[in-house]
């Protein structure tokens, strides 16, 4: 195995911030939008469910007030 890999696996672990919602709820989030594809395409190439949905502006602010 590459050292870039194992590095990227260590950073991931150590420095990613854990999702606030899972694979299965941000597709169901997508599909009201008709980007169930686009987020899911984003979560198989390393975003986790949250940063998908922010990456199609669909994620779900909550408390937000102007």
């Amino acid at each position: 195995m590459k050292i870039t890999t194992l590095f990227w696996r260590w950073w991931y672990r150590h420095y990613s911030s854990p999702s606030k919602y899972t694979r299965a709820e941000a597709l169901v989030m997508a599909k009201k939008y008709g980007l169930e594809w686009e987020v899911l395409q984003a979560m198989d190439h390393g975003c986790t469910p949250d940063e998908a949905l922010q990456e199609w502006d669909i994620y779900p602010y909550e408390n937000l007030q102007d």
